[in-house]
């Protein structure tokens, strides 16, 4: 098993004499009589220096192993000053090759191309498996997986319970056409939406409980922050009011900035973000559904009502706002789930918000009450046309809390792979995960 990497030979002295590296050469130069080759792993990138008369007639070969081919070098490490700066290079003494390169494909995976440029997005796509060496997209990768370690730790840290769920259900926060179905001995199930009906139960026993899991929805979409198969966030609060859910969600993202800017400044760095932490500071300012609606009529765009805020509403909202973290509060009772409790003061609307990020990310999480009473819930799910008596069965579970003793609660949701995409101010939510399942694409693998 590989006990040293190249961030070890970098940084610690003790590394003088036969050196073992193993990992790809990244590139290769040369010059007569010696060749020079950037040599990579997971850690990061070091200089090897091949000089002719150590190696004699197997030189010829070793000028030509390609780039992208595995390799292990034994060798010596050597210091040496350019430019004021202290550089380290190992001399080799031994090369093996332990997987030969041999495809011819272009731009080459390691490549500093601009991998999430629109236009290779079928060809990367195509080619997945290949490109997650690239530099840019490993950043991206190691991003991500450094935000959920915090993100975890964070509710750890804050006395939340992990609550498992399963991706295999019956019961759907939304309508039945936007899932995945299938046949499961003889019992028609769905590919998970949202684990909402799951931790409203463990919120009974641990009050403060939550869940990253996979989620699915069967959409057409072809905008850039929609994908069938993505990382969600919820978190499931007893005795939980709007304002509550709020100020949480709001803490989440401000605590978990802080972290990203510390731990994540070698990703930030090499993929040039800038990031501003006051952008995240709360509390962000908030807009009611409805006077959205007045900002799109004043701006000559004929927007139906009781519809999700579409991408060019979304725009028109940050350029008069200034391109702030926005939550839209109180959306229409007809274009929110079923669970969700309505406003008391109109019970045309809804006690739920949805943040909207500026500079035309969208929507990255929400937060809603849920319904405590059984007959509140029943005539919202008659609403949805789910009262028959397959329905009322197949959710039998979920409306018996209310006669469980459901306290008062609410949840948020937040889409992972949004929040990073955003953090990271990429093109697309698809460049922040490593096999992304997007509509109209063959996917590979």
């Amino acid at each position: 098993m590989k006990k040293i990497f190249i961030k070890d030979i970098l940084a610690k002295d003790v590394f003088c004499r036969d050196i073992e590296i193993l990992g790809w050469i990244e590139n290769k130069r040369e010059h007569g009589a010696i060749i020079f080759w950037d040599v990579v792993d997971s850690t990061g990138k070091i200089q090897v220096l091949l000089i002719k008369k150590n190696f004699r007639e197997k030189w010829e070969k070793i000028k030509n192993i390609p780039s992208e081919t595995c390799v292990k070098i034994i060798g010596d490490r050597h210091c040496f000053i350019k430019e004021r700066q202290k550089n380290i290079e190992v001399i080799a003494k031994t090369i093996e090759i332990l997987g030969e390169y041999k495809l011819n494909i272009t731009p080459r995976p390691r490549s500093l191309f601009p991998i999430f440029d629109r236009k290779y997005t079928n060809y990367i796509l195509k080619n997945r498996s290949l490109y997650l060496r690239n530099p840019k997209q490993m950043a991206a990768i190691s991003f991500k997986s450094k935000f959920l370690y915090e993100l975890n730790r964070y509710f750890r840290d804050n006395n939340f319970v992990f609550i498992e769920s399963p991706v295999l259900t019956e019961m759907l926060l939304y309508d039945d056409d936007t899932a995945f179905s299938f046949n499961f001995h003889g019992r028609k199930v769905y590919l998970t939406q949202c684990c909402t009906f799951q931790l409203e139960a463990a919120i009974i026993a641990f009050e403060k409980v939550y869940n990253i899991t996979p989620s699915f929805r069967a959409e057409s979409s072809r905008s850039n922050r929609h994908l069938n198969e993505y990382t969600h966030l919820k978190v499931e609060l007893a005795f939980a009011n709007l304002e509550d859910l709020i100020s949480l969600a709001e803490d989440i993202l401000y605590n978990m900035a802080k972290k990203m800017v510390k731990i994540g400044e070698k990703e930030l760095e090499f993929l040039g973000v800038k990031f501003d932490l006051c952008e995240f500071k709360p509390s962000f300012r908030r807009i009611s559904y409805d006077d959205a609606v007045k900002i799109f009529n004043k701006e000559g765009y004929r927007f139906q009502y009781g519809r999700n805020l579409s991408e060019k509403g979304v725009s028109i909202l940050n350029r008069k706002l200034r391109n702030k973290l926005i939550w839209v509060q109180y959306p229409p009772r007809r274009a929110e789930a079923f669970p969700f409790k309505a406003f008391p003061h109109n019970p045309n609307l809804i006690m739920a918000a949805d943040l909207i990020a500026p500079y035309g990310f969208g929507e990255i999480a929400g937060v809603a009450e849920k319904i405590c009473s059984k007959k509140e819930l029943l005539e919202r799910m008659t609403e949805k046309g789910k009262n028959t008596p397959r329905q009322l069965e197949r959710y039998k579970s979920y409306i018996q809390l209310r006669d469980a003793a459901l306290p008062p609660h609410g949840g948020i949701g937040m889409g992972i792979d949004r929040i990073v995409r955003y953090f990271l101010k990429l093109p697309h939510v698809k460049d922040v995960v490593p096999y992304p399942r997007l509509f109209g694409h063959r996917w590979n693998p």
